[in-house]
């Protein structure tokens, strides 16, 4: 199958999952209906009634307060995918059709390219597989984790940490009209959060890939410009062969033009969504470590795993993307430039300097998206959970 039909699969899965929710990606207009509206009430109701029922909790008791509050963290993370998607949606439809455009125009430049293209799509299936197992899994856990200690044991939970107003779980009536309410914010939550997870690391992704090829541009370049090194020994004095480096060269210059610019918008417009994904992921561990450790609690600890998996995907993803800028730059500095005309090394070095000075990914304005930023909240993390063990005891 060729990477552009990949792609497009990819794209229409992506799509496919965004009309579940009412929020078709790829309209030139987007239209809000009733599935839209759906959706757009989750965050709301959680907000309205998970916030209430804290404020209640904490009244009572500071860690019922702090137990209530164990999807807050999804809740800002939730609806920072919710607003990106709504108010960015044509910049994001742009993007999901020229990685379809992309794929069209460069699998028909030889097979090099088109390994390229699919081991970028082949990445961007292996992350696929992850989010979609790990959401699939730890989802359906809090579903039916309710209903199989009611049933068993005779315990009645809620899936999310609130209970409606006037409505009480002790009653069969309260408990089922309690248990269909959470289950929408819920259901909606899981798939909004694939949906959103699955549209930035596919942009994040293509980061990578666009490395890949200027690599291949580079070396195209560089064989060019070896063969007129070595022609210099076999032709006569004044004799010169061109091998197309100009062309090569503009070219090269161009697509990492591209680069760049495709960095800083991929920045731009998922920049608020990622700083809220990590930070919120971090809170949300903060608060389910504070619970736990103070008394188990299962809905908790199964979203501690989601928020930690999910904090580290984007985080590791942010390492490999600062690789693929250190990639870009040794491919430049590696160019035979000696062998350019004066003319082609003044272009050569405003690329160098572009290479050099990359804008990473900067959480806030404050942090880099790495690994390096994951320890360091980690570290805060066991901070704060050593100190709660300590103020415990």
């Amino acid at each position: 199958m060729k990477p552009s039909q990949r792609m497009h699969g990819l794209v229409q899965h992506i799509n496919a999952v965004a009309q579940q929710l009412g929020l078709d990606m790829l309209t030139v207009k987007k239209e809000y209906i009733f599935r839209t509206w759906v959706t757009i009430s989750a965050p709301l109701t959680y907000a309205v009634f998970g916030v209430y029922w804290g404020f209640l909790e904490a009244r009572r008791h500071w860690l019922e307060g702090i137990k209530s509050s164990i999807m807050l963290g999804g809740l800002v993370s939730g609806s920072a995918k919710l607003l990106t998607i709504l108010l960015r949606h044509t910049p994001i439809r742009d993007l999901l059709h020229f990685f379809i455009k992309i794929c069209e125009d460069y699998e028909q430049r030889g097979v090099d390219f088109i390994h390229a293209l699919n081991f970028g799509i082949d990445r961007v299936y292996k992350i696929q597989r992850i989010i979609f197992v790990g959401y699939s899994i730890t989802f359906l856990i809090m579903l039916l984790m309710p209903l199989v200690l009611l049933f068993y044991k005779g315990i009645r939970i809620t899936v999310m940490p609130y209970e409606i107003p006037g409505l009480s779980i002790d009653s069969n009536i309260g408990y089922g009209l309690t248990y269909l309410q959470h289950t929408i914010p819920e259901v909606v939550g899981g798939i909004g959060f694939y949906l959103g997870d699955m549209l930035v690391l596919l942009a994040l992704n293509q980061i990578q890939t666009f490395a890949d090829i200027f690599q291949l541009k580079a070396t195209a370049l560089n064989d060019a410009l070896e063969r007129k090194e070595q022609s210099r020994y076999v032709c006569n004095v004044g004799e010169y062969k061109d091998f197309n480096i100009q062309a090569l060269l503009m070219d090269l210059i161009n697509w990492h033009q591209l680069f760049v610019d495709y960095c800083e918008l991929v920045e731009k417009i998922y920049d608020n969504l990622i700083a809220a994904q990590v930070f919120a992921a971090s809170v949300s561990i903060v608060i389910c470590l504070c619970v736990n450790l103070n008394e188990f609690d299962l809905i908790s600890a199964i979203f501690f795993l989601v928020s930690a998996y999910s904090m580290s995907v984007y985080c590791i993803v942010g390492t490999q993307i600062e690789f693929a800028y250190d990639q870009v730059y040794q491919t430049v500095s590696c160019l035979s430039w000696h062998e350019l005309s004066c003319e082609q090394r003044k272009l050569y070095m405003m690329m160098l300097q572009r290479a050099q000075n990359m804008k990473i990914i900067v959480l806030l304005g404050i942090t880099p998206l790495s690994l390096g930023t994951a320890l360091q909240l980690t570290k805060l993390i066991y901070s704060i959970s050593m100190m709660m063990m300590r103020n415990r005891n």
